[in-house]
C-alpha cells in the first residue's frame, strides 16, 4: 500500500469542531426520524383506541392528530425540518432587532 494513496487528514481545531457538527446533524437527524417514526405508530395506536373504545378514553383528537403529524414530519424531515426552523427563528430575531434599531432611531434616541 503506498502511502499517497491515503486520504489526507487535517487535525486542526477547526476540522474537528467542522467534523463534529456533521456528525453530530446525521447522528441527530436519525434520531429525530426514529422518533418520529414512534409518534406515528403511537398515534396510530391511539387513533385505534380512541375509536374501539367508549367515553372513558380521556385521550384528545389534537394529541392524536398531533403525534401523526409532527411525527410524520419529523420522520421525513429529520434535522433538516428542525434546522429549517431555527433558521426561520433567526430570521425573525434579527428583523425585530433591526426593527427595534430603527425604532430607537425614530423616537431620537442618540444611542
Amino acid at each position: 500500500m503506498n502511502i499517497t494513496n491515503l486520504p489526507a487528514a487535517e487535525w486542526d481545531l477547526i476540522s474537528f469542531f467542522d467534523s463534529a457538527r456533521e456528525y453530530a446533524g446525521t447522528a441527530g437527524g436519525g434520531l429525530l426520524a426514529l422518533m418520529g417514526t414512534v409518534g406515528i405508530i403511537w398515534g396510530g395506536v391511539l387513533l385505534i383506541k380512541k375509536l374501539m373504545a367508549s367515553q372513558q378514553d380521556q385521550t384528545s383528537w389534537i394529541k392524536i392528530l398531533g403525534l401523526i403529524f409532527v411525527g410524520g414530519a419529523l420522520m421525513a424531515g429529520g434535522f433538516n425540518l428542525i434546522a429549517t426552523i431555527a433558521e426561520g427563528g433567526q430570521t425573525t430575531i434579527e428583523d425585530l432587532g433591526g426593527g427595534m434599531v430603527l425604532l430607537q432611531g425614530f423616537l431620537g434616541s442618540t444611542v
